[in-house]
């Protein structure tokens, strides 16, 4: 889903749809209930996911900020274990404008009504959809402005090598990919992408269809047009997510749609403003799950904010087709569903692709972490679009000529990070930085010199099997105005797929976190 109003994200966080699916009755008895499709576990699941979907799209408030792309994913996908009224309340909440609502004055059910003219202009691969009179009704010439949207959209990714959204079971009289405009802003939505499917097309993939706003006369910071072209492109990609695998970790939906606003409309840039609330955002001013100390993989509005893990590897490996990026698609692929059985989930698709370019998730995400403490040399856009800096959280050290080695030592989750700076003193020259890392497989170390003029020098710390290992550094005064450490725990291990925390695959290993030291030294 694309969120609304930056200003409306400054209330209240995103209620965690997936999360809240995910962490329903763990521990349920999974017993058979013969009148039902699914077990005890699975009617749980469902019915948090029919609740987090009801909030998503409720009129009353309650569901602003809510993701309601995700929220409906859990919903059509836990459906089957539903009967009777929570079955008929999914099938509504699932439907198409075009499908008559149980309740007309139920605000959650967007429908066209009964006696609508619809209104269709079709392209080979997908139909527009609209009305011109009743609230959702929307103009010919804006109408006519998000067929050329979605056509330039659908387009760029087909260029590029993404699988096309997969064609439907017949709705509107074809199996062409459908799309609405409508007032959904009232809901305090831009854009969704749902299924009224009973079950995947194949594998773990799902058709889609997809409803935007049919003005967006209430996006003040952006004209009309932008908005409508980074929504279209934020949702049209969760349609072709759907077409290889449905059923993976929203972190990884979220941060990869957003992403690819930036790809197809770079001169736009409102997703600059999420980045506050992923792992560059200082928690103290935006509130958790904001910060460095969050795993990347968990799924907040921090999914949003995270897109930037991905402009940091687009920048890295910038090798393109048709202009669009190849690692995100490549990720994609290697989740596919439709050829064949596949188990791989959002982190072990990235070692695949990151270990595919001779380099590995841990390497990445300490490479990551530590731009994130100087992005404005370490992103193309970080000075034109006010990239925020992510905070220190490791208590800074000012050496003196004869003071003894300091020592910070922290406890680092799974896809976490921690920085802390030394400050040289007069007559300094040399910093020699020793880390002992807990596990050298996953954990890595990066320093930073910072220089009195502006600008930086980075080197990774060179480590042993035993995750011991130094660096020295230059730490002239009055050249050098800080050195930086950033310890990093770049685990992708993951145990108990299905349920149980919003991270990534329903949960990570009990043992991923790790204890990290760092000692400093002036020498020379």
């Amino acid at each position: 889903m694309r969120l609304r109003t930056p200003a409306a994200l400054l209330a209240p966080l995103l209620t965690v749809a997936l999360g809240a699916t995910l962490a329903v009755a763990p521990n349920a008895q999974a017993v058979d209930d013969p009148g039902s499709s699914g077990t005890a576990h699975e009617r749980a699941v469902a019915e948090a996911a029919l609740d987090a979907a009801e909030d998503a799209v409720s009129g009353d408030g309650r569901g602003r900020g809510v993701d309601q792309t995700l929220a409906m994913r859990d919903l059509f996908v836990a459906k089957h274990a539903l009967r009777g009224a929570d079955r008929a309340a999914a099938e509504r909440l699932l439907a198409r404008p075009t499908t008559p609502p149980d309740d007309p004055n139920d605000p959650r059910d967007i429908s066209y009504g009964p006696d609508a003219d619809l209104q269709t202009q079709c392209s080979p691969a997908f139909c527009l959809h609209w009305v011109e009179e009743g609230p959702h009704a929307a103009t010919p010439a804006f109408a006519a402005t998000a067929f050329d949207t979605i056509a330039h959209v659908a387009g760029v990714y087909a260029a590029a090598g993404f699988k096309r959204p997969l064609p439907d079971a017949g709705q509107e009289g074809d199996t062409r990919t459908d799309f609405y405009l409508g007032d959904i802003d009232s809901v305090g939505t831009l854009g969704y992408c749902r299924s009224d499917a009973d079950g995947p097309v194949v594998g773990s993939a799902w058709y889609a269809y997809c409803g935007f706003d049919n003005d967006y006369a209430n996006t003040p910071w952006l004209s009309p047009e932008a908005a409508l072209g980074i929504t279209v492109a934020h949702e049209y990609f969760h349609a072709v997510q759907l077409a290889y695998d449905a059923e993976d970790d929203g972190w990884l939906m979220e941060s990869t749609a957003t992403a690819m606003e930036d790809e197809l409309y770079d001169d736009v840039n409102d997703n600059a403003f999420f980045l506050n609330y992923g792992q560059m955002g200082d928690p103290v001013v935006f509130g958790p799950p904001a910060g460095p100390a969050t795993p990347l993989d968990s799924f907040d509005i921090n999914a949003y904010g995270n897109w930037g893990f991905w402009r940091f590897l687009i920048e890295t490996y910038d090798d393109e087709t048709a202009g669009v990026p190849n690692l995100v698609r490549q990720v994609w692929e290697a989740l596919d569903t439709t050829k064949r059985p596949n188990a791989l989930y959002s982190l072990q698709a990235i070692d695949k692709v990151l270990s595919a370019r001779r380099t590995s998730t841990p390497e990445q995400y300490a490479a990551f972490a530590d731009a994130n403490q100087h992005p404005d040399d370490a992103y193309d856009e970080a000075v034109e679009q006010g990239y925020p800096t992510a905070p220190n959280t490791i208590d800074a050290v000012q050496l003196a000529r004869k003071s003894p080695p300091a020592r910070r030592r922290v406890e680092l989750d799974h896809l976490t990070s921690a920085t802390g700076e030394v400050l040289p003193f007069a007559g300094s020259r040399l910093l020699l930085v020793r880390v002992d890392l807990d596990d050298a497989k996953v954990a890595r170390a990066v320093v930073t010199v910072h220089r009195a003029g502006g600008g930086t020098w980075t080197t990774p710390v060179p480590v042993a099997r035993n995750g011991k290992g130094f660096v020295v550094v230059p730490f002239v005064h009055g050249r050098v105005s800080s050195v930086e450490v950033t310890l990093a725990n770049g685990s992708t291990r993951m145990t108990g797929c299905g349920g149980g925390s919003a991270f990534a695959c329903g949960g990570t290993s009990p043992d991923d976190g790790l204890a990290a030291e760092v000692r400093f030294q002036a020498v020379g």
